[in-house]
Parts: structure tokens; sequence; C-alpha cells
């Protein structure tokens, strides 16, 4: 593939050069079109690659035999022409508290479209900030790409909490029938709501004052009963978090807290639980994280689909920009901050 045939791809517009990076990889591994991004991160404190993103180069070139250049910590720009995707077993390690997660929602669906199955194991932060916990992804963001016939299973060795990170997932994947499509524009009726809340390392019971505390805070205000899973997890440094999931009968949205230092668990509890009844007082079929995070699996699946969200974001507008500089018809709708949604065609 010739250099000017690559995609070109601005890595200073939108939300997130990081969120561009992965993106693009994902797209590229199962298109076979090869891109160049150029001012990654412009205007960042530290632009440019910074060691998470390169780690998710790194698996994606694993995963598809790519060639690449510009993959180095600071490079401005990255180019990228991948190879067919092979599946097999892979291990990736993140030295820093980047977001495992974020490795793993990046390769997970290329490796889905192999012949065969896949393995996949990966070591850093499972659960940081500005990026889905392990739990959001394994239970939340797994439940939704299933309704696209992705067969996966995902588990956690043990936690890795910001800044030092430490944790290590595993993930397998099944071959991918496709295309498929989803839909998602109403919620329905509630079905369930869900919680998750874990602690390591930690005196005091963290885990158990931050549900108790979001309990109380359902049940004051919506009579809501969740049904709790309370976990003290093993870790490589102290941390804590918390999960709550609203189940819909289509419809889904879950939100999540780490711990702090200097804030109570009582107040963790208190605010995951005001975030979700804030969003059951709202619009739109799924959370605003999930929104975006369905961009990807839309694209890939052959068969689009649609979803509404209580938020349009910024992150959700630069994954539709990207599918759609790939040749897939990709649009949101609605204000930015207010319920909107995104639509992906078919291909």
């Amino acid at each position: 593939m010739s250099a000017s045939r690559l995609i070109s791809l601005d890595g200073s517009q939108g939300e997130g050069g990081g969120q561009i990076v992965r993106t693009a990889l994902a797209l590229s591994a199962v298109t076979g079109q090869g891109f160049e991004i150029t001012r990654i991160r412009a205007g960042r404190a530290v632009p440019g690659l910074r060691p998470q993103h390169l780690a998710a180069v790194r698996a994606a070139t694993l995963c598809c035999g790519a060639r690449v250049g510009g993959a180095f910590d600071g490079s401005p720009d990255l180019r990228f022409e991948p190879g067919p995707v092979a599946a097999g077993d892979f291990r990736f390690e993140i030295a820093t508290a980047g977001a495992a997660t974020l490795l793993l929602q990046t390769v997970l669906l290329p490796l889905a479209t192999g012949a065969q199955s896949s393995r996949v194991e990966v070591t850093g932060g499972t659960h940081v900030p500005m990026s889905p916990s392990f739990d959001y992804l394994a239970r939340h963001w797994r439940a939704a790409v299933e309704r696209l016939g992705v067969g996966m299973s995902v588990s956690l060795t043990r936690a890795g909490f910001y800044p030092p990170g430490g944790g290590e997932a595993r993930a397998e994947v099944e071959p991918w029938s496709r295309p498929a499509s989803l839909t998602i524009e109403t919620r329905g009726a509630l079905v369930a709501v869900r919680g998750t809340s874990g602690a390591s390392r930690l005196k005091g019971d963290v885990a158990r004052r931050q549900a108790d505390a979001a309990q109380a805070v359902l049940w004051e205000r919506r009579r809501l009963e969740a049904a709790w899973e309370v976990a003290d997890v093993p870790a490589a440094s102290p941390g804590s978090f918390l999960l709550l999931e609203a189940v819909f009968e289509e419809g889904r949205a879950a939100f999540g807290l780490l711990g702090q230092r200097g804030v109570r668990a009582e107040q963790v509890g208190d605010r995951a639980a005001r975030t979700l009844l804030k969003f059951l007082d709202g619009e739109g079929a799924v959370d605003p994280h999930l929104a975006d995070q369905l961009g990807v699996p839309l694209a890939l699946s052959g068969g689009g689909g649609r979803v509404t969200t209580s938020e349009v974001t910024g992150h959700l507008e630069t994954v539709a920009g990207v599918i759609a500089r790939f040749g897939i018809p990709a649009s949101t709708w609605g204000r930015r901050g207010g319920p909107g949604g995104l639509e992906v065609g078919r291909v």
C-alpha cells in the first residue's frame, strides 16, 4: 500500500488523541486500510504518543503483522499498514498504569474476525481514572457486544490501581459470525439494578461501606434494591472501585467510580448512586461511555446499527468521525451535552 493511499487523520482534532489512535488501529486491522495520523495529542501538556498508546500500537501490530512507522514515545505521527488478522495466543505488558481495558477493546474485536479463537493476557492498570474499569468492560461492554454475536470471556487475575498499575486480565474471543447488527433506541422496562463494590489492601471494610452508601441513596430516592457483589479483590496495590448497572429490557447503563485518597467510602457510594439516578431520570437507551465504545463494534460488524444515549459527547463525535474516514457511514445526532445518538451504516 503506497503512502498516497493511506487514510489521513488529524490527531489534534476532536476529543482524545489516544481514542483516535485506538479506533483507527481496530478499524485498520479489520478493513485492511492503512492510515497515517499526524499531530497526535497536539496542544496537550505532553504531546505525542505515550506508553499506553504505544502498547496498543504494538498489540495491534502483532495481531495483524502490520508495518509501522513513528511508534516511539513522544512521536507526533504514526503510520500503520496492516496485514491479515491472525488468531493466536498473545501477552501484552503495559509497564505503567496505562489502561489494560483500552488495549483489550482495541484488539479483541479484530481478533474475533480471525478463523480460530484467540487468547489475550494483558498487564497494566485495570482500574484507573479516565478509562473503563475491568468491571465495566467485563460486565457491561461485553454484554452489549455479545448482542452483536461476539463470543468472549474475560477474567481478572489481579487488579491494578492507579498510579502503580501492576494488574493482569485475561480474555478469550471466539470467531465472529458476521454480518450482524444492533439497534438500541429505547430502554424498555427496568429489569435489574446491579452493584459491584471491591477493595484491596485497605482497612475499614471499604467495599461494604461503598455498597451500603450507594444502596441507601437508591432506596431513599427511588425505592430501588440492587443485587450486590462485594469483594476483597487481589491487587498489587491499595485501591477500591464501585460499579452500578441498570439493565433494561432493551437498553443498559453503567457508572463506575474509583476510590481516592482523602475521599471517604461513603462519598464514593453516594456519588455513584446519584449518577445512576440522574440517568434514570433522563433520556437515551445507553450511557454516554457505552455509546462511544459501541462505535467500533457496530462498524466492524458489517451490519451497523443505531443507539440512543443520554448525552452526546465529544468522544462519541470523534469515534463517528474516524469511522467515516474509513469509508463506513457513521454519524451522530443531538446537541453535545444533551440526548442524542449514533448511527453506523451497513458495509
